[in-house]
Formats: structure tokens, C-alpha cells, sequence
């Protein structure tokens, strides 16, 4: 697929990142508009090089300590208390966080076929699609979550998906701002209703 004109790039933050109070956005949004029933809009995170190296330093770290610890045990009959269940702690926050890493959050929509979700993760990818025929329409809805107002972007569906997922929830992991939402919802509006 080759988009008709250049991608449109912006730059926003996250709810989190912006409570945080850091001034650096986090989030790439980039529309592809792919002649006038098709449009990929995708979500980048900003920060992934950094949190991959930090996530890799602290991997190489525990693999280290790991080594040291099963050499001198083997080697000098060395053993410290509980320390296997030190490890196992460490481990598992350390795994969390490597599955928990996302670099892109994407959807392709195309009026003859349906819409394309895929949350490209530090350890692989996940893929799901949507025909035409279960899309009833996006929207973006308010929601309370922890005590907090936010924004989510939802695909209403329709016919039999309806009975198992009434919504579908897009770019929940990213959790962009409202302006973020408002630009996507605008792009793929325009798209869903020239077929309209």
C-alpha cells in the first residue's frame, strides 16, 4: 500500500505522561490516507528506544547476578538463604515489564473489507480484524477509571460480534488525550463517510 500523499505527523502526549507534568510529548500520530476509502492511523511510542534499553540493562543485570550466584554455588558450595526466591521476585517483575512494553498501536480501515488492529509489543505482535458488516460505528466515549475522566476512541459493532464484544476499545494501552482521540476520530471519519 502506497499512500496518495505524504503521512500526516503530530505529536501529542499520553493522560499519564501528561500528569506526570513532563513536557515532551510521547506519542507520534501518523495518518497514511490511502486514496478515499482507506486510511491507517498509527500510534507511536516515542519513548520505546529508551525503555527497551532500560528494560535490557536491567535484563543483562539479572542474568549477571543469576551467574554469579549459580557459580559460586557450584563452585565453592556457596549458598545464601532464600536467595533463589530474591531471584524469582526479581524475575517477575522483570518479565511484566518486558511484555508490558508497546512501540505502536495501528489500525487500517477500508470500507469494502473492514478495520485492522495490531499492538506491536517489545516481544512480539497481536493482531486482530473487524469485517464491514459487525463495524456499526466509532465513537469516542468518556470513562471513569481509578477516580479519574478519560477518553477512550470505541468501535460499536454490530450483528453477532455484537452479542460477545458490544465495544471494542482502540489505542487503550497509549491512553492519548482528548485532542489525540478528537484528530483520529476526525481522519477516519472522513473516510467512513465518503462511502457514506
Amino acid at each position: 500500500m502506497d499512500s496518495t500523499t505524504n503521512p500526516l505527523i503530530y505529536e501529542f502526549h499520553s493522560t499519564t505522561h501528561l500528569y506526570e507534568g513532563i513536557k515532551e510529548p510521547n506519542l507520534r500520530l501518523e495518518v497514511h490516507e490511502y486514496g478515499s476509502d482507506a486510511v491507517q492511523i498509527k500510534l507511536v511510542n516515542k519513548t520505546f528506544a529508551k525503555q527497551k534499553n532500560e528494560v535490557g540493562q536491567h535484563c543483562v543485570f539479572f542474568a549477571t547476578t543469576c551467574c554469579c550466584y549459580l557459580w559460586l554455588h557450584l563452585n565453592h558450595s556457596f549458598r545464601l538463604v532464600y536467595m533463589e526466591v530474591f531471584l524469582l521476585l526479581w524475575l517477575v517483575p522483570l518479565l511484566w515489564r518486558l511484555l508490558s512494553i508497546v512501540e505502536s498501536e495501528t489500525f487500517i480501515y477500508c470500507y469494502d473489507f473492514g478495520m485492522h488492529l495490531q499492538v506491536k509489543k517489545l516481544l512480539g505482535k497481536s493482531n486482530s480484524f473487524i469485517t464491514s458488516s459487525n463495524i456499526h460505528d466509532v465513537r469516542i466515549n468518556e470513562v471513569v477509571e481509578n477516580f479519574d475522566f478519560r477518553y477512550l476512541l470505541i468501535i460499536r459493532t454490530k450483528g453477532k460480534l455484537f452479542q460477545k464484544k458490544p465495544i471494542i476499545p482502540v489505542f487503550k494501552i497509549f491512553k492519548p488525550t482528548c485532542d489525540c482521540l478528537s484528530l483520529i476520530y476526525k481522519s477516519l471519519n472522513q473516510v467512513m463517510l465518503k462511502e457514506a
